[in-house]
């Protein structure tokens, strides 16, 4: 359900999830989907607004640093000189057409894309854009891994898998029998962005919640997280190539 609310002098639009199952209110501003409200069934819209109204400065001030983020998020236009965004930097394209095999790597340079030669089939750019999110998603996994063993040995857990995949709105996951699920596009965050969701993720393998518990654990391996984490509520517009 979309409804909208006033707030000072603007009308916001939000998502209105209802669910048997909830006994609290929550709020969600999301890069796509802008302002979701999860309530309980029965709560009205007036003692709904009531409560938005109490959370008016963080979700026009949430709402101001997304704007601003989509307003510095890389224009790709996966072309040879084109950057795009690797561990934190702006990496460029360097595009050589008509390869015998296509290819990328990292260079000194950039990165090396060697494209096939052209069968009027697909447009250069989309052709340029399948190749190198395919190596970055691997170079994610190969990543992610690496971070994942090298801090197995502090916490003294064994997750069941550990996967790096496509996700719409999660940057990690932790399901009840272990399994880790990372989203690929982590490799394009600073590096400790990416250790510090892999971090988290590790530490539901001790505590599956969000108690000061688990807090706590994180704390103990990265003491600084909340700058990562802050980072990635503000920039993650930044990561959607």
């Amino acid at each position: 359900m979309e409804a909208q609310i006033r707030i000072g002098d603007r009308t916001l639009s939000y998502q209105l999830r209802r669910s048997a199952r909830r006994r609290t209110i929550a709020i969600e501003i999301h890069p796509r989907d802008g302002l979701v409200v999860h309530s309980t069934a029965r709560v009205n819209l007036e003692g709904l607004h009531e409560f938005l109204l109490q959370k008016a400065d963080w979700i026009l001030a949430t709402t101001e640093r997304q704007a601003q983020a989509q307003a510095r998020a890389p224009v790709v236009s996966w072309e040879n000189g084109s950057r795009v965004p690797l561990r934190g930097e702006a990496v460029a394209l360097r595009v050589e057409p008509g390869a015998a095999r296509p290819a990328v790597s990292l260079e000194a340079e950039g990165i090396l894309v060697r494209t096939p030669p052209e069968d009027g089939l697909f447009p250069a750019g989309e052709r340029v854009r399948t190749l190198v999110v395919g190596w970055l998603r691997q170079h994610a996994a190969e990543v992610v891994a690496a971070r994942v063993q090298a801090y197995l040995p502090r916490l003294e857990v064994q997750p069941r898998t550990v996967r790096v995949r496509e996700q719409k709105r999660r940057w990690g996951s932790c399901s009840a029998g272990g399994a880790l699920n990372f989203n690929w596009r982590l490799i394009l965050a600073p590096a400790e962005v990416l250790d510090y969701v892999v971090v988290h993720e590790l530490c539901h393998l001790k505590e599956l919640n969000h108690s000061p518990r688990f807090w706590a654990q994180v704390a103990g391996i990265l003491p600084a997280y909340r700058e990562p984490r802050a980072w990635l509520r503000n920039n993650s517009l930044l990561l959607d190539i």
